[in-house]
């Protein structure tokens, strides 16, 4: 049996500086993920989503690498997200909630099922940040309806619209974590793996939600932009009107003296 665990430490891991500095013999690797396999099952994968995945790690090495991985990482999180599934060698290909069955384990079969742990983590963290998006802008709209306007400042509103569009940005940069791995369409077997993976975690239907709720921050956002520009006009209107009147007095002043 292998324990997988995958821990969502930061927003983003450097690869490259991680590799220059850390001395294991990398078993594969590319600009995005390092995959590092010993023959004792053991197995660390980086990805630069920001996310550490162990398969057969004890508790106290694992804190000992995500310590050290943090020297390389872009905003830590406060509160890592985590997903684990154990591993089985049985007769037939199986999947249930916490485990999966496979009838042999090879490095690659063990890194295919931990980058699907590692972007079921991810979308955990990116679920929760688009999550709060929906509910901050739920206080918004509610402000809307019930007193006609809204009660943030200009500033406010503006650095909530940037907040919003940083979260989309990062998931659009994200994207191609759910391309499916060079090495599946070459073997039926990992396709197998890879296929059952993303069902049990659901990937697909979760990534989906996400996406449907961007979109309606991102159409709220576009309300509130208006109704920002729309105040500004105004306020703009009133500083040119009272300038006006202010050039009338003085002119009906001069005049009259």
């Amino acid at each position: 049996m292998i324990k997988v665990i995958a821990y969502q430490v930061a927003e983003q891991i450097n690869i490259k500086k991680f590799k220059s500095a850390y001395k294991a013999e990398v078993f594969s690797s590319s600009s995005t993920d390092l995959f590092y396999y010993n023959k004792n099952g053991s197995s660390i994968y980086i990805l630069s989503y920001g996310v550490v995945v162990f398969a057969n790690f004890g508790e106290i090495e694992i804190s000992k690498i995500i310590d050290y991985v943090k020297q390389f990482s872009v905003n830590v999180l406060e509160n890592q997200y985590k997903e684990d599934i154990l591993i089985h060698t049985e007769k037939e290909l199986s999947f249930s909630y916490n485990d999966v069955f496979v009838p042999e384990i090879s490095p690659d079969v063990v890194r295919i099922i931990m980058l699907n742990v590692a972007q079921s983590a991810f979308l955990d963290f990116y679920t929760d940040l688009s999550q709060n998006l929906l509910d901050e802008t739920v206080k918004f709209t509610t402000e809307l309806e019930q007193f006609g306007k809204l009660k943030i400042s200009r500033k406010n509103l503006l650095r909530f619209i940037g907040k919003a569009l940083n979260v989309k940005n990062r998931i659009i940069d994200n994207l191609y974590i759910f391309d499916v791995p060079d090495i599946v369409w070459e073997n039926e077997y990992l396709d197998k793996v890879n296929n059952g993976m993303v069902k049990t975690f659901d990937i697909n239907t979760r990534f989906r939600e996400i996406e449907y709720t961007l979109k309606i921050v991102e159409g709220n956002l576009g309300i509130f932009t208006e109704l920002v520009q729309h105040k500004t006009s105004n306020t703009l209107e009133l500083v040119i009107i009272f300038l006006i009147l202010v050039e009338l007095v003085n002119v009906l002043v001069g005049h009259h003296f």
